[in-house]
C-alpha cells in the first residue's frame, strides 16, 4: 500500500508519544481517521492493514493510513520501543492498493537514512512539549524526506542513492553488498553505475569523504584528538585511520594538524 499526502495544506500533529512495551502487547484492531506513523527503536512487531502484511523491526517506519482498517497480527517482542504521532488527514490525501510514484511506502527501512528518525523526533518531542507549530513543521520536512525516498530509480540514480548512504552515515563502514541491497540493485550493478558516475570504486569514495570530514574536524575542533576522529568517522582504531589518512593526502594527521595550526 502507498500514500500520497497532499502539500495543498499543512498537516497537524494530534497526538504523539514514546511507548515501551515490557511485556508482549498485540496493537488493537481500529480505523482512524488520521494517519498514524509508528517508528520502532528496538524490539520487534507485526501489523496487518487491509489484506498487506508488515513485520517491523529496528528503525522501521510504519504508515498506518486514515481510513483503513490495521491491525496487530502478533504480540509486540518484549521490551518494543516506539515513537508514534497521528496527523490529520487532509482533502487530496489518498490511499490506495496500487500508486505510482511519488506516493509513499507504507512501511520503509529507515535504518541507513537517519534523517527520518531525527524528523519524528522532532515531531514527538515538539508536540511532547506544546510547541504545535513545529511538531506539524517538522511534519512537513518529514514528508519532503519520504518523497524523496520514493523516488523511481529512473529519476533518482542508483549511484545517488548509494552516495546518499555513505553521507548519512559518516560513523559508518558499509559493505558494498550493504549498499546494492539498501539501493535495491544487483552488487555488480551498484558497482557499475557508482564508478560510472563518480570515477571512482564505492570504497575509495568512502575513504575520499571520511579523509575530507577528518580534515573539516581538525579544522573546526583543534582540540579533538586522532583517535576521537578515527572513532567517528568509523574506522577500526588510529592506526587503520593514520595509514589512510596518509595514503591519500600524503601527510600523517599529527603533521597535518601541526601545518594547520602553524
Amino acid at each position: 500500500m502507498k500514500t500520497i499526502f497532499s502539500t495543498a495544506s499543512l498537516h497537524h500533529i494530534t497526538e504523539a508519544n514514546i511507548n515501551y512495551y515490557a511485556t508482549p502487547f498485540v496493537h488493537p484492531t481500529r480505523t482512524m481517521s488520521e494517519h498514524d506513523f509508528i517508528y520502532l527503536l528496538q524490539g520487534e512487531w507485526q501489523f496487518g492493514q487491509n489484506n498487506e502484511t508488515y513485520t517491523l523491526k529496528k528503525d522501521t517506519l510504519l504508515i498506518l493510513s486514515a481510513g483503513n482498517r490495521h491491525y496487530g497480527l502478533a504480540p509486540c517482542s518484549p521490551g518494543t520501543k516506539t515513537m508514534y504521532f497521528h496527523t490529520s488527514c487532509e482533502a487530496g490525501d489518498i490511499s490506495a492498493a496500487d500508486m505510482p510514484a511519488p506516493a509513499v511506502a507504507a512501511c520503509i527501512d529507515a535504518s541507513t537514512n537517519k534523517t527520518i528518525k531525527h524528523y519524528i523526533s522532532h515531531i514527538v518531542n515538539n508536540k511532547l512539549s506544546g510547541n504545535q507549530r513545529k511538531a506539524d513543521l517538522y511534519f512537513e520536512l518529514l514528508l519532503c524526506e519520504l518523497a524523496e525516498t520514493a523516488h523511481d530509480p529512473a529519476d533518482y540514480s542508483v549511484a545517488e542513492r548509494i552516495e546518499k548512504i555513505i553521507l548519512a552515515n559518516p560513523e559508518r563502514f558499509f559493505s558494498n553488498k550493504e549498499l546494492a541491497n539498501a539501493a535495491c540493485v544487483s552488487l555488480k550493478t551498484a558497482e557499475t553505475k557508482f564508478k560510472q558516475k563518480f570515477g571512482v570504486t564505492i570504497h575509495q569514495y568512502s575513504l575520499n569523504y571520511k579523509i575530507n570530514e577528518a580534515i573539516s574536524y581538525f579544522e573546526t575542533f583543534p582540540h579533538i584528538s586522532i583517535k576521537e576522529t578515527a572513532l567517528n568517522l568509523g574506522f577500526y582504531d588510529e592506526y587503520h585511520f593514520s595509514k589512510q589518512f596518509r595514503k591519500i593526502t600524503g601527510i600523517c594527521p599529527s603533521a597535518y594538524r601541526k601545518q594547520y595550526k602553524k
